[in-house]
């Protein structure tokens, strides 16, 4: 654009949105002077913004309804932006602990006797597919003295007959009190002698070398807990709705790639529930996993802090698990997020309120409570701001178009263009809001509840497994998403009806032209992920590479799954077997070819069955590769929106 055509209100966003073109791609992520200086500048442009929004643009504080409205929004902001700004600073730091793993494995290796370990794999409903791939990836694990114990409570015969023939241990109790964290602190009270606890959610898979990449973080005696990310071989709901498979990643990416090693930096990384391991007699100190929240593995690591005990992050991927396969599974595990972490800030053992709690792990909570109290919300109101001006005439706040230009601009360029480099592009703007969005209601009601009513709650179990086979249709969701829309783009054209003008006209109208094209988008997409795309395979299918032997003859192995494989350069025959490294012969059917690809379906893998989920689970290959791409996926977005049916 021409200087003198350019806005001069546009200028310090063009710098900015220029200068991270030029340098942000060449400029390393783990450089800790770039990264301080990237996340500061973020910082500042979020400090300006905030400045200018809260002494220029409201109206005089009253009991008006459209003061209100805007004081209300204008404090909602200041919490969003506080909860970014510790994000940002959070940011400026990260951890990288893979040479301490590699140093500890060598330790380990040369240690002529390793301690044993107790594997606890809490459980409830979940159907024998799902748990099967849990408790066989722990006998697996590459450790010398694994016990592995199934927790059921849902006292389930056939699981104790399932154990006991592949050398588990089974046990329950008599109640279900206390969900996940009375269940764990059942097992603590009557079982397991090992000094060492690991913890895997039922659908969770560990790696063989788990522990061995692991335990070695546990020589120094301050360390009482270290995490590992979670990983997902299955794409989450918006994944899976807006076709984007793993060219968009899943709404945890950041979290545990980026964001919890930045904690881990400061002194601040909390554990997860699932893919740990703990020193039982320091768990056994604090009593065990507390039970004052819903979401007992935070307070967890602030029990343990509270006694001097370090959490570690090792960010390395080692195992993996089932995402909520459902919308409605989705939403329901972040209401229980969000009503766990927010009723734990009144709880006793609140880092508000424990002693010997570091300020970074105050503040980590304190950006937990933001984000929920918040965050989320704001997104929800920006999404109704539109509707509200343009049937009220009352704005979000008061501002000329060209000085909003020039003080929001440079705050959202900032803060897109930071995390999106500091998260290799896992957090795409504009799709990063999907999440929160489609949440809000039932975040808020969880929040409202923890607020307003407090004392136990029961922990909910999210639901994994089952026929996923069919298109569902999210009535209620879709219905106040599509209300929404509709009052934005009849508000909009309202408002530019000479007779009609007065309702959302004056001040803002441009302003609010800009934000209605925004939320009618983002309103537009979360009514495609509203509506579930059918699962085609019950099983996904994995990326493997290694050869196998079809009716004798050499073919290279493209993908696999429980079900079934796809094989480049295999024979003619409508019927073979498939001989494979590890497994052993399978008979298989040709289902489909696609150039010189070859799908089959087994159709016999009763005797091999335990060995084919070993070797497809506890390898790397269940591991999601870096294969993000913004670019696919808003493709992907674009053909669901436009071509694709479901």
């Amino acid at each position: 654009m021409p200087p003198d055509l350019m806005p001069p209100e546009l200028a310090p966003t063009l710098v900015l949105v220029g200068l991270a073109v030029l340098v942000l791609p060449s400029l390393p992520r783990d450089h800790a002077l770039g990264r301080a200086v990237v996340m500061g500048i973020s910082i500042l442009a979020l400090g300006q913004y905030l400045v200018w929004r809260l002494t220029s643009t409201l109206p005089p504080l009253s009991l008006q309804p459209g003061a209100l409205w805007m004081w209300g929004v204008a404090v909602m902001e200041a919490l969003t932006i506080a909860n970014a700004m510790i994000t940002a600073l959070f940011l400026t730091r990260h951890s990288d602990r893979r040479a301490q793993a590699d140093a500890g494995e060598a330790r380990l290796a040369a240690r002529p006797t390793l301690p044993p370990v107790d594997v606890i794999i809490p459980t409830y409903n979940e159907p024998l597919e799902v748990v099967e791939r849990s408790i066989l990836g722990a006998l697996a694990l590459d450790w010398p003295d694994v016990r592995v114990w199934v927790l059921d409570d849902g006292r389930r015969p056939w699981l104790a007959e399932y154990c006991a023939a592949k050398g588990a241990h089974w046990v329950t109790r008599s109640d279900n009190g206390d969900g996940k964290a009375g269940n764990v602190n059942a097992w603590l009270a009557s079982h397991g002698t090992a000094a060492y606890v690991m913890m895997l959610d039922a659908d969770f898979v560990p790696q063989r070398r788990f522990l061995r990449r692991v335990m070695g973080l546990f020589d120094d005696q301050s360390v009482a807990l270290v995490q590992t990310p979670q990983s997902f071989f299955n794409p989450d709901p918006i994944q899976m709705n807006l076709l984007c498979g793993t060219a968009l990643a899943d709404e945890q990416r950041f979290f545990y790639h980026d964001f919890q090693p930045s904690l881990d930096a400061w002194g601040a990384a909390f554990c997860c529930g699932t893919s740990f391991v703990v020193r039982r007699d320091r768990l056994d100190a604090v009593g065990g996993v507390p039970t004052c929240s819903v979401t007992e593995d935070m307070m967890t690591t602030y029990a343990l802090a509270a006694r001097g005990w370090r959490t570690l992050y090792l960010n390395e991927p080692l195992s993996a698990g089932l995402a909520p396969e459902g919308l409605a599974e989705f939403v329901s595990q972040r209401a229980r997020w969000c009503l766990g972490t927010v009723q734990s800030m009144r709880s006793p053992r609140s880092p508000f309120r424990a002693r010997g709690i570091s300020w970074a792990s105050r503040l980590c909570f304190l950006n937990a409570q933001l984000f929920w109290l918040a965050a989320v919300p704001m997104m929800l109101i920006a999404m109704v701001a539109p509707a509200v001006f343009w049937w009220t005439g009352t704005p979000a706040f008061l501002a000329a178009p060209e000085t909003f230009l020039a003080h929001f601009g440079p705050r959202f360029a900032a803060e897109a263009m930071s995390i999106a480099w500091v998260s290799r592009w896992s957090v795409v703007p504009v799709l990063s809001g999907l999440a929160p969005l489609v949440i809000a209601p039932a975040a808020m009601a969880a929040a409202a509840k923890a607020l307003f009513k407090p004392g136990i709650h029961r922990f909910k179990v999210t639901m994994k497994g089952g026929d996923r086979c069919r298109v569902v249709v999210h009535g209620r969701l879709l219905a106040w998403l599509g209300a929404l829309m509709a009052a934005t783009a009849g508000g909009m054209v309202v408002g530019q009806i000479p007779e009609l003008a007065h309702l959302g006209g004056g001040h803002g109208q441009a302003v609010n032209l800009g934000w209605s094209a925004y939320a009618l988008g983002i309103l537009f997409l979360a009514m495609l992920v509203s509506v579930e795309v059918p699962r085609v395979r019950r099983e996904e299918r994995l990326p493997f590479r290694e050869m196998a032997l079809v009716d004798g003859t050499p073919a290279m192995l493209m993908d696999l799954s429980l079900g079934g494989a796809c094989l480049r350069a295999a024979p003619a025959a409508e019927t073979v077997t498939v001989d494979l490294t590890g497994v052993g012969v399978l008979a298989a059917q040709v289902v489909r070819r696609t150039g010189d690809h070859v799908f089959l379906r087994f159709t016999d893998t009763a005797s091999q069955r335990d060995a084919l989920i070993r070797k497809l689970y506890t390898g790397p290959q269940a591991l999601p590769g870096d294969t993000l791409n913004p670019a696919r996926a808003l493709k992907a977005v674009m053909r669901r929106s436009f071509v694709s049916r479901v």
